[in-house]
């Protein structure tokens, strides 16, 4: 065990993150002296400041928007399931080499195992066709067994990429890739699990929803938001629609704890950590 930790958070714009507050919890928790550091890197400053952290004593990162995929091609090693994602949120840095991990797909799955039985060889709608719903989708294949996938998106060259890109990671699963000026085709589809995977509705934006304006809430059972800002007007939506209704805060913590155990070896509570971060929600 070290006399003092150094972890970071590598992103754009996440000044909101609760990341800091998460670590401290955890260095409260087991006793520790540790530290934590917001690295907010512009694009532009990206690959001129990211490999210098190598070099600056720091044991673990975490990585979020918009380097998920960018930090891959620093990597000394990945782990084979931020391969099989092809996104990486978590740096263990050693001996001026950093190792990538993915635990989102960990987080993600955490509050949904009291509902496995629900969502065996159910249906999933998902808003947004980034890293984030590559991880929902690997997690609820591998952890639910969930049979088929309707992703929708915006920009249907987005869409085209994604879809190439999950063709070569995830196989024998069958996903369905629809515009949102299309939804109307699949509107009376029942799902199990709706998981909104854009930052629409989250700290950034607010007021904006991911949800079309046709959407058949009706014909769902959970509604899942990766964001964890307070008054998510979504949330509020599905509650309204008596769907279960989960944010994104236990992800944020099961996955931040993951990483700590992978940078340290130390075990830590989840629930205990998330009783400390998020006792007032």
């Amino acid at each position: 065990m070290k006399d003092e930790y150094i972890f970071g958070l590598v992103g754009h714009n996440v000044s909101y993150s609760r990341s800091l507050d998460i670590f401290n919890s955890i260095f409260k928790i087991k006793n520790l002296n540790g530290h934590f550091e917001l690295y907010d890197f512009s694009p532009s400053q990206f690959n001129d400041k990211f490999p210098q952290l190598k070099n600056e004593n720091i044991d673990g990162l975490s990585i979020t928007i918009p380097y998920k995929r960018k930090v891959i091609e620093y990597l000394s090693d990945i782990d084979p399931v931020a391969k099989a994602l092809d996104a990486v949120n978590s740096i263990l840095v050693k001996e001026n080499h950093f190792y990538g991990f993915n635990t989102d797909a960990y987080g993600f799955s955490l509050p949904l195992r009291k509902y496995h039985n629900r969502l065996k060889h159910g249906n999933a709608i998902i808003f947004g066709a980034g890293g984030a719903a590559k991880a929902v989708i690997y997690s609820l294949y591998t952890d639910y067994e969930l049979a088929n996938y309707y992703i929708l998106g915006r920009d249907e060259t987005k869409l085209s990429h994604f879809k190439e890109s999950l063709k070569k990671q995830i196989n024998n699963i069958n996903i369905n890739f629809v515009t949102y000026e299309h939804y109307s085709q699949i509107s009376n589809i029942s799902y199990d699990i709706v998981v909104n995977c854009t930052p629409a509705g989250g700290w950034n934006f607010p007021e904006k929803s991911p949800i079309p304006d046709n959407f058949n809430w009706l014909t769902g059972k959970i509604y899942y938001d990766l964001n964890y800002n307070d008054h998510n007007i979504i949330i509020q939506m599905a509650n309204e629609h008596s769907l279960i209704a989960i944010d994104g805060s236990t992800m944020l913590v099961g996955q931040a704890v993951r990483s700590f155990y992978l940078w340290t070896g130390i075990k830590v509570s989840i629930e205990e950590v998330y009783k400390s971060v998020f006792t007032h929600q």
